[in-house]
């Protein structure tokens, strides 16, 4: 969809990408998980926790990806 013009190949960068896209124990992975499971909760609380959790789990991929963002935020 978008180009992309690659000025230096990064291994260590990559590896987590991949991680963090595709991996059974990655934060997106997981943060998909408590979100979908958000929706069988019966209670409004449970609902909440799950919400916040995932959200907290999406955070943390984000920052991952982009370590310079959480310097920038400070």
């Amino acid at each position: 969809e978008f180009p992309v013009k690659i000025t230096k190949p990064d291994a260590r960068l990559a590896k987590i990408m991949i991680e963090q896209y595709g991996g059974a124990d990655g934060e997106l992975g997981a943060s998909l998980r408590y979100l979908s499971q958000k929706f069988t909760m019966v209670t409004p609380e449970a609902k909440a926790t799950l919400n916040d959790i995932a959200t907290e789990e999406y955070v943390c991929y984000i920052y991952q990806l982009f370590p310079s963002y959480s310097r920038i935020r400070k």
